[in-house]
C-alpha cells in the first residue's frame, strides 16, 4: 500500500502540471541553482540573493522581529475574516454580537482572543524590529527611504490596535472614538474636516462606527499591505544591512 502511495507521489511531481508550478525539483546543490531558485520562487525572489553570514545571527538580527510581526498580520488577517461573519457594525448591535462571539460562536471566544493577542503581539514585535534597526544603524544610507517606510508602518499597525480597541463600541470604545475625533479636531487647519470624517456628521454615533469599522477592516489593511510589499521591495534593492564588526561595514 505505501508503495503504491510513493508511486502515486512521485508521479504527481513528475507532472507537468506540478512542474508548471514547482518549477525545480529537490533542494539547490550549487550556486548557480540556489541563484536560479531565487529567481524563480516568489517566497524566496522577495529576499535578497545573498545575504551576509553576520547579518542572519540572532543576536543581529533580534529574533527576526520583522517576519514575526508579518506572520502575526496573517493570523490578524484569518481571524478578522472569521469575526467578520458574526460582528454587527451597530452601535446598537456592536457589543451583543460580540458578546455573542464570545459565548455562542464555536470557537469564538478562542478566535477573538487569539486576535486579541496577535494584535498586541504585532504592536511590540514591530516596535522591537524598529529598535533593533535604530540601535544597529540599519536605517542609514543607503536604507534611509525603507526607514521612513518602516515609520508609516508602525503608525499603521498602531492605528489598527486603536481601532480594533473602538469596534465593541462599550464604554471604553466609545469614549476612545471621542478622544480621537477631538485630538483629530486639534490639526491645523484639516482638523475640523477630519473630525467631521471620523464622526460621519457632527455627533458619535451609527455613522461613527461605521466609519471605524471599514477604516478596521479595509483602508488600513490596504495601506499595510501596500507598504509591506514595498518595504520587501526595498530590503530586497538595498540588500540586508551588515553588523558593525563586519568588514564590509568598518570601511563605510
Amino acid at each position: 500500500m505505501m508503495d503504491k502511495l510513493l508511486l502515486i507521489l512521485q508521479g504527481i511531481r513528475r507532472s507537468r502540471v506540478w512542474l508548471s508550478i514547482f518549477r525545480r525539483e529537490g533542494l539547490p546543490q550549487t550556486e548557480a541553482d540556489r541563484l536560479a531558485m531565487n529567481r524563480r520562487n516568489f517566497f524566496v525572489h522577495i529576499l535578497p540573493a545573498k545575504i551576509h553570514k553576520e547579518s542572519a545571527r540572532l543576536s543581529y538580527n533580534w529574533l527576526w522581529m520583522g517576519v514575526i510581526a508579518t506572520w502575526l498580520f496573517l493570523i490578524l488577517v484569518l481571524t478578522g475574516v472569521f469575526l467578520m461573519f458574526y460582528y454587527v457594525p451597530s452601535a446598537e448591535r456592536a457589543y451583543d454580537s460580540i458578546r455573542e462571539i464570545v459565548n455562542a460562536v464555536p470557537l469564538g471566544r478562542f478566535m477573538r482572543n487569539l486576535h486579541k493577542w496577535a494584535a498586541e503581539l504585532m504592536v511590540f514585535a514591530v516596535f522591537f524590529h524598529m529598535l533593533r534597526v535604530f540601535f544597529t544603524g540599519s536605517y542609514q544610507k543607503p536604507r534611509e527611504f525603507n526607514w521612513v517606510i518602516g515609520v508609516l508602518l508602525f503608525v499603521i499597525t498602531v492605528l489598527f490596535a486603536f481601532s480594533g480597541y473602538i469596534l465593541p463600541w462599550d464604554q471604553l470604545g466609545y469614549y476612545a472614538a471621542k478622544i480621537a475625533s477631538n485630538i483629530a479636531d486639534g490639526t491645523p487647519f484639516i482638523g475640523p474636516y477630519v473630525k467631521q470624517l471620523l464622526l460621519g456628521g457632527t455627533d458619535l454615533w451609527q455613522p461613527s462606527l461605521l466609519r471605524w469599522y471599514v477604516i478596521h477592516v479595509f483602508v488600513l489593511p490596504m495601506a499595510l499591505i501596500f507598504l509591506v510589499a514595498l518595504h520587501f521591495w526595498r530590503i530586497r534593492k538595498d540588500e540586508y544591512s551588515k553588523p558593525y564588526w563586519t568588514e564590509e561595514r568598518k570601511r563605510r
